[in-house]
């Protein structure tokens, strides 16, 4: 009789909110092995798709190819073993809903849209950088003709990694900046030493 009504009791229960019932192992235990395997699949997808992205925008996918590669597949591999094991045992103390796939699928596909735009925001281009460490508001050199919106910006033919801004008013010098590479963690700095005085002018 209270098989019979509780029964009823989780028919009656929206879709979301009923106990959805796991295969069996021979001893008659609910058995959430595949259920784990495909929340560690998803999460194991989801840690390649941002692992991939900060390589890229770090430059470490150029420069050093074999080691992001190891780098990136193996963090999303131990993700996966991890997610795996933590929701196999939380299964078996809570039960499986469907609630759960569900925001488990919203979770990850959250992380794996804002991906691109945690990739740019940790990794910035170099533009983007000499924005926030030199000519954004609040910088050194925002209020001086060296602020982007004045100046002409290029790269040096022979030096990748530094930038050349050369304002518009004529007679001024050129400032030029190492270090100026997209994903850059180390800090611009006067690659000259008509960039330091320029620096020392404006007290940067």
């Amino acid at each position: 009789m209270n098989d019979e009504s509780g029964s009823t009791r989780r028919a009656r229960l929206p879709a979301l909110l009923r106990r959805i019932e796991p295969p069996r192992t021979a001893d008659g235990r609910p058995d959430y092995r595949l259920p784990a395997m495909a929340l560690a699949s998803c999460t194991g997808i989801a840690a390649l798709f941002l692992g991939f992205y900060l390589a890229l925008y770090s430059r470490l996918w150029h420069d050093h190819w074999y080691l992001a590669a190891a780098a990136v597949t193996g963090a999303a591999g131990l993700l996966a073993f991890l997610a795996y094991v933590l929701s196999r045992r939380l299964l078996a103390r809570a039960g499986l809903y469907l609630w759960q796939s569900l925001l488990a699928s919203a979770v990850l596909l959250f992380v794996m849209g804002s991906t691109p735009t945690w990739a740019r925001t940790i990794f910035p281009a170099a533009y983007d950088r000499y924005e926030a460490e030199l000519g954004g508001p609040g910088r050194c050199l925002h209020n001086t003709p060296y602020n982007l919106d004045r100046a002409q910006t290029t790269f040096a033919e022979h030096h990748p990694d530094r930038m050349i801004v050369r304002p518009i008013e004529q007679g001024l010098p050129v400032l030029a900046l190492d270090n100026a590479v997209d994903g850059g963690l180390r800090h611009m700095a006067p690659a000259d030493a008509t960039s330091r005085r320029i620096f020392t002018t404006y007290r940067c």
